[in-house]
């Protein structure tokens, strides 16, 4: 494979041809010009024709350094863009040798939500301030920078938990995820119907049983999605679910014990 002289390799799934080219002059007016990235978009507009496997397909065949998968329905209009994007990523290979999969949204192991975006959710993010680049076990699908020499796979053709599967995929080869400052508008916020019954409720049983297969014990919490428990050993994930359900008790009546305080200084300030 000849070596490429671009930075980037811009790739999309698009089902909206409109919103892909409002996308993509939005990263071209960023700094993400022709000359410098090369674009790739596979057009379901007529059908699912591509699934989020062809990032194997992709990597194959890229020699860039970084490959952008990203959603149709992102804009660059936060004020950052190619510039800003070389600097993080030139920092984050100071900070980490071993980033693979970099975005704008993830949480980390200790479950913070970690987050640089302006989407329909945004207003109820408390501002991160913990600073950047951040190490998370997982990120949100709409913008994610990988690593093109490290060479992790796609292995899902589901459109639901891809990046968990690039972040987890990353970890068993000792790579490290980031949620990384670089600024930009997602429009959706994304169908998360868990029902039990819900082709997203199939998702998270088919994902959770699949990586189950690959640990011991360990706790993981995707974004939207409830914490989940891998273990090759099913007494193990049963007993990781009871930590679970403990930790969700525990955690709603830390809630309701601080609303309960912040009632009754209310109540002292107005008296006094």
């Amino acid at each position: 494979m000849e070596r490429s002289t671009k930075i980037f390799h811009i790739c999309t799934i698009t089902n909206n041809l409109k919103q892909y080219h409002e996308m993509k002059l939005s990263f071209i007016q960023s700094g993400f010009t022709e000359d410098k990235c090369r674009y790739s978009l596979f057009d379901n507009s007529q059908g699912n024709v591509f699934d989020p496997s062809i990032f194997n397909t992709v990597s194959s065949s890229t020699s860039e350094p970084y490959i952008i998968f990203c959603h149709q329905d992102i804009l660059l209009n936060q004020g950052d863009g190619f510039e800003k994007l070389v600097a993080v990523l030139d920092e984050l290979n100071q900070i980490d040798p071993k980033w693979a999969v970099a975005g704008n949204a993830g949480v980390s192991r200790r479950g913070e939500f970690v987050s640089k975006i302006t989407d329909p959710f945004s207003h109820y993010y408390r501002k991160w301030e913990k600073g950047f680049p951040y190490a998370v076990q997982s990120l949100d699908e709409n913008f994610l920078v990988i690593r093109t020499q490290s060479n992790i796979a796609c292995n899902i053709n589901t459109f639901y938990f891809y990046a968990h599967e690039l972040c987890l995929n990353a970890l068993t080869k000792g790579y490290v995820s980031y949620v990384i400052d670089f600024h930009l508008t997602h429009l959706s916020p994304g169908k998360y119907e868990h029902d039990g019954h819900s082709p997203f409720s199939h998702a998270i049983k088919t994902f959770e049983d699949k990586w189950s297969q690959k640990f011991l014990f360990r706790y993981y919490q995707p974004l939207y999605a409830p914490m989940m428990c891998f273990s090759k050993y099913k007494f193990l994930r049963q007993v990781g679910k009871v930590g679970i359900l403990i930790r969700t008790f525990v955690l709603q009546a830390n809630q309701q014990f601080q609303r309960v305080l912040r009632y009754g200084s209310r109540l002292v300030s107005i008296q006094s």
